[in-house]
């Protein structure tokens, strides 16, 4: 189901990642596109509270990939931003924590499009609308996901 919420402030943002998290069975690739400042470690504080993390825990993981958090279910939060594109030839570090988990993707953007085709995939894009909105857009073609 794909839908599109809107947002004028960070708690909304927040309430958005909060919300998907609540649905999250445990399997999932939560991929989140932005730009710089959009919000991506926001929602994925949010997301984090869905999974009874405390989102104040929750910290990008900019300098060290990926940083772990136990819950509901355990959350492998990424931030590919240092790293940029990952050449085809290199093996992945997101390929070992799928299924182990939720799985939290920053800075998707820069993966290749097969994992946006992963049946477990949701893809949220969080745009800016200027003047403080945000457009955060959910695809995803699980039937269990959705904007409520």
């Amino acid at each position: 189901m794909d839908f599109t919420l809107l947002s004028s402030l960070p708690e909304e943002t927040r309430a958005s990642g909060e919300r998907l998290g609540r649905q999250l069975r445990g399997d999932e690739v939560v991929l989140v596109s932005g730009g710089l400042g959009a919000g991506k470690t926001v929602f994925v504080k949010g997301l984090a509270a869905g999974l009874d993390i405390p989102g104040e825990e929750v910290v990008s993981p900019s300098y060290v990939l990926m940083n772990v958090y136990a819950g509901r279910h355990d959350l492998y939060h990424f931030d590919l931003y240092r790293l940029g594109a990952l050449p085809g030839a290199l093996e992945s570090p997101l390929d070992e924590c799928i299924g182990r988990g939720v799985l939290a993707v920053e800075w998707a953007q820069y993966l290749d499009g097969s994992y946006f085709a992963l049946p477990q995939a949701v893809a949220v894009e969080i745009a800016e609308e200027g003047g403080g909105r945000r457009r955060v857009t959910v695809r995803s073609a699980l039937a269990h996901i959705g904007p409520g």
